[in-house]
């Protein structure tokens, strides 16, 4: 770790530098001094202790300075004249913290702690956000950045539409990482996903003995996402019995474990998602109209990927980037016209299809450039006429049985790296059997 000291009293520069043996401490007796080295080691400084009246210079200056080139620099302002204004304006410039003169070396040193501590906490956001991100340039994609940026700045409900695949999820994350709440980890309900028996305890915790195999007392999603975000995923398959207390616990801010008697207040922001029409399953008595008005306060809709095709090949490029990264192999490309025949796909699965997609292209590509032969080898569509799926083409049976059974095997060696005997383990067959379904079916190793 590296720490900045700029002060024009060489005793605190000296006396930090006895303090902070861990860290390699260096001086600045000015802010022209101190710039030359934050210009020269610009990536290695974690924190800087300014001196607010440096002579002459008005260290509020160098604090400027800083945070306009260099804000991940975690700055603390020391100054034995300054006012309370001075102080409260550094603070609103971005500085960590402000430390009086005499220093208490006790109390600095907490304070500079503290400091780092958050600049790993505010890199690891940062690692997060950048692995949620949005990726695309299309009109759509920037309103919908800008409306993650509002939404994350207030502390209201949100209710995320869209079809399957656009990435509902990934938006609800970036709103919670870049809200107030971020520094906690968001708390995450699949409706879809738990029988309707076992609603109520997972959403509001049950007390021991509460039920036969209540063993011990359990805190529910609910009282689990307080000071964070509940994410309710497929809101759309909440249980009707279910919808009303989810409702009263919006409105009182309070949840009452199964089979308990006290009340416990709960403070947690809601975000929804669902790929249903909400408003006609209010219409249809399958979802409670009050509940549908109090967890849309701000509905935010992602189109999908046929309504923003510009965003295929940024999309696709990503994807292939980081298949590349993560078996530690040369970058590849994509040739144009694969990517022109890619967005003549309906790609029905949206974002989640095209990763997909991706991936196969990745494992069946031996170039380093993708071109459209491995297009045809990775799917199932046939790139010539029409681009007709298979499941559209009208042949024999047997004839398409084969096909798909020669696709299916191809796929595995490739993803075995043509181990046989692994291969043959994973899809449950012998490996002489498969050897010879491979000669049979003229697979070409």
């Amino acid at each position: 770790m590296k720490l900045l000291v700029v002060d024009d009293n060489e005793d605190v520069i000296s006396s930090l530098k006895g303090v902070f043996e861990e860290y390699e401490v260096i001086g600045a007796d000015s802010i022209k001094n101190a710039k030359k080295i934050i210009d020269l080691d610009v990536d290695s400084i974690d924190v800087a202790v300014i001196d607010m009246k440096l002579g002459e210079e008005d260290g509020i200056e160098l604090l400027k300075y800083i945070k306009n080139k260099l804000p991940s620099i975690e700055c603390i302002m020391i100054s034995g004249y300054s006012t309370i204004e001075k102080a409260v304006l550094s603070i609103k410039l971005g500085a960590f913290d402000f430390v009086e003169k005499p220093i208490s070396y006790q109390k600095i040193k907490v304070v500079i702690n503290n400091a780092l501590e958050h600049k790993r906490f505010s890199t690891l956001l940062k690692k997060e956000m950048e692995k949620y991100k949005i990726i695309g340039n299309s009109p759509s994609i920037k309103k919908l950045n800008e409306i993650i940026e509002k939404a994350s700045q207030i502390d209201f409900p949100v209710l995320i539409t869209g079809e399957s695949g656009v990435g509902k999820e990934h938006v609800a994350n970036l709103i919670h990482l870049k809200s107030k709440r971020g520094k906690n980890e968001m708390v995450k309900l699949n409706c879809a996903a738990i029988p309707e028996n076992l609603f109520e305890s997972e959403l509001f915790g049950h007390e021991k003995g509460a039920f036969t195999g209540a063993n011990m007392m359990k805190k529910g999603k609910i009282e689990l996402a307080s000071e964070s975000t509940l994410f309710m995923d497929e809101i759309g398959d909440l249980p009707l019995s279910q919808q009303a207390k989810l409702l009263r616990v919006l409105e009182d801010r309070e949840v009452t474990r199964v089979g308990g008697e006290h009340k416990i207040k709960v403070d947690f922001r809601l975000i929804c998602a669902t790929n249903q029409n909400l408003k006609e399953a209010v219409e249809a008595g399958k979802f409670r109209e009050d509940l549908f008005y109090r967890i849309s306060v701000l509905v935010i809709s992602i189109p999908p990927l046929r309504e923003r095709k510009e965003d295929i090949a940024i999309l696709a490029d990503y994807f292939l980037k980081q298949a590349c990264i993560e078996n530690g192999t040369i970058m590849k490309t994509i040739r144009p016209e694969v990517i022109k025949a890619i967005c003549e796909l309906p790609l029905k699965g949206n974002i989640r299809e095209l990763k997909n997609l991706v991936q196969r292209l990745f494992a069946f590509s031996e170039d380093s450039e993708i071109k459209l032969s491995d297009l045809e080898h990775a799917t199932s569509y046939g790139y010539k006429n029409n681009q007709e799926n298979l499941f559209q083409k009208t042949m024999k049976l047997g004839e398409a049985k084969r096909l798909l059974e020669k696709k299916y095997i191809e796929t595995q060696l490739l993803l075995h790296n043509n181990n046989i005997s692994k291969t043959a383990l994973d899809i449950g067959v012998l490996p002489n059997n498969l050897l010879r379904k491979i000669k049979e079916l003229g697979i070409v190793q």
